[in-house]
């Protein structure tokens, strides 16, 4: 039951205002996730981010991150799917070459659910409609108050974001023969730290195709968003935090034998508009998902 992915540069950090472009419960949604009741992974992901200082406007901050994720997606009705996410998280932050803080640990833990409200089945054409609500949320298990030389850690280096993160929002699916698609429209909130610090609020959109040409082999193409407020610090707005950006998205699925999956899959962004001085990467990422419970 080894699952092993790995994730280069990408827009997909727990804790910032404009990362994880797209639908928060697209795990539910990849084709391979549509062949089974039960599936476990585990993801192994690096990410590298660039702001301008919250300090020092004329400094720039780097964000390296290594995650060792674990999900777990179940569809224990046709009309349900569940999902949980846990990270073990390394973060490296540092100021114009110069390392503030070095720290691992748990990151924050995420729950989520998509419940089908509407479905339209046409046996003529072989064509299933489907209207979903989409709900869940991230929790404070990730340390927040970490201290490094006797100060407070900076709120991105932290490993977690010390706060409640809950979302909701409506999916429409569609599926015909082979091929099938998908396109929802989400919103996202984060409650205050304790320290009086917020992220910002996103809306985040998607719009994928997905075909299925053989039993073993998938491929999808999709179209990523999220527009971001700034992030508030005391009531404040942070500089250099929030904004708009999108992304194309491009995945492959392969069935290597049994309850195997190979994926690979790329989002590149091809659109910004980011408030303050920020870089955001594509992100590639592999690894292999495991079928524990089949239809």
């Amino acid at each position: 039951m080894g699952l092993v992915a790995a994730s280069f540069p990408s827009a997909r950090a727990e804790a910032c205002s404009v990362c994880g472009c797209g639908d928060p419960d697209v795990a539910s949604n990849d084709p391979v996730a549509l062949v089974g009741r039960l599936r476990v992974q585990m993801e192994t992901e690096y990410l590298s981010m660039k702001a301008g200082s919250e300090d020092d406007p004329a400094a720039t901050d780097k964000l390296d991150q290594y995650s060792a994720r674990l999900r777990a997606m179940a569809r224990p009705t046709a009309r349900v799917v569940l999902l949980a996410s846990l990270p073990w998280t390394r973060k490296k932050l540092a100021t114009d070459g110069v390392v503030n803080s070095d720290l691992s640990g748990l990151g924050d833990a995420e729950l989520g659910a998509r419940i089908t409200l509407i479905t339209r089945l046409d046996s003529h054409r072989g064509r299933e409609q489907a209207i979903d609500l989409t709900t869940g949320t991230s929790f404070p298990t990730g340390a927040n108050n970490a201290v490094v030389n006797g100060e407070r850690a900076d709120e991105h280096g932290q490993l977690g974001t010390g706060s409640f993160g809950p979302y909701a929002g409506l999916q429409y699916r569609l599926s015909q023969a082979s091929w099938s698609g998908y396109a929802s429209l989400t919103g996202r909130v984060r409650t205050t730290n304790d320290f009086s610090y917020r992220y910002g609020r996103a809306l985040l959109w998607s719009a994928h195709a997905q075909e299925r040409p053989a039993r073993a082999a998938a491929f999808e193409l999709g179209i990523d968003g999220r527009a971001a407020d700034a992030d508030r610090d005391g009531g404040e707005a942070v500089p250099s935090t929030g904004g708009t950006l999108m992304a194309l998205m491009a995945g492959t699925y392969w069935n290597a034998g049994g309850p195997v999956w190979l994926a690979a899959r790329a989002q590149v962004p091809v659109y910004s508009s980011l408030l303050g001085r920020q870089s955001v990467g594509p992100t590639i990422s592999l690894g292999l998902q495991y079928q524990l419970v089949g239809r």
